[in-house]
């Protein structure tokens, strides 16, 4: 969770707030689940009083911004704790306790998110302001496709992908749900395969590894029962016959 944090903080720094306008951050009611997987509750007020409840006990503390290091200052009664802004909006506080670098604290808006889920709110923020459309994986994965403004859930070379927010190793990843193989080189889709299946006048179903969805080149990959196909000439219907050597297309010809 600490790594996806981190992540997010970078992927979404263009869209942070300041909570230079205290507005974000006073007389609301913020929750902090702990490292006991408590909640505790916090307002702050605008006489820099700092209410903190846990389990129906209340803590007055003070609190404070410091501007010049978009930093918040939170007396706590017991100590003194000086953290970072990390991610601001009216939903979620990502603060980052300063001297470290990843540890952070994640405060909810229970107006905002009444089920306190700051996770699932984050990762739809995400989504939306760096426009990612998402493959489930054959592995139970979902890879993350973030694309262009103007590209809309249609992945093409290029694109950047992560999982969980996160790069994603060199390898080849497999679509849940069809026949679609992307294959990713420095978290970047570099191919995209599709697996289709053509029926041969003999009755014979071959499958051809093709860039492009709609047809099939020389040198990709064929296979009949998820066997590298012999060599040979295989009558296609409806497409050029093709001829086969070394499991892959040596030659497309009409007839």
């Amino acid at each position: 969770m600490k790594i996806y944090l981190q992540d997010i903080v970078k992927g979404l720094k263009n869209f942070s707030k300041s909570l230079n306008k205290k507005s974000i951050l006073i007389e609301k009611p913020w929750a902090l689940i702990d490292s006991d997987l408590e909640i505790q509750k916090l307002i702050f007020k605008k006489n820099k009083e700092l209410i903190m409840s846990k389990n129906g006990q209340v803590n007055i503390g003070k609190w404070d911004y410091l501007p010049e290091a978009k930093s918040l200052l939170i007396n706590r009664g017991t100590d003194t704790i000086l953290c970072n802004e990390g991610f601001i909006d009216e939903g979620v506080m990502i603060l980052k306790m300063d001297g470290t670098n990843n540890d952070f604290f994640i405060l909810a808006n229970e107006n905002v998110i009444p089920d306190l889920d700051a996770y699932s709110y984050l990762k739809k923020l995400r989504y939306r302001n760096l426009n990612i459309t998402t493959r489930s994986l054959l592995e139970g994965k979902t890879l993350e496709i973030i694309q262009d403004d103007d590209e809309y859930n249609n992945p093409k070379l290029g694109n950047k992908v992560t999982i969980d927010a996160e790069d994603v190793s060199d390898g080849v990843y497999k679509n849940y749900s069809s026949k679609i193989k992307y294959i990713i080189k420095n978290s970047t889709i570099a191919s995209i395969i599709h697996q289709v299946t053509y029926k041969t006048k003999n009755g014979v179903k071959i499958m051809v590894e093709q860039k492009e969805q709609d047809y099939y080149s020389k040198g990709e990959k064929v296979w009949i029962n998820e066997v590298e196909a012999e060599n040979g000439e295989y009558k296609v219907l409806g497409g050029r016959n093709i001829i086969v050597e070394n499991g892959r297309i040596k030659k497309k010809k009409l007839f």
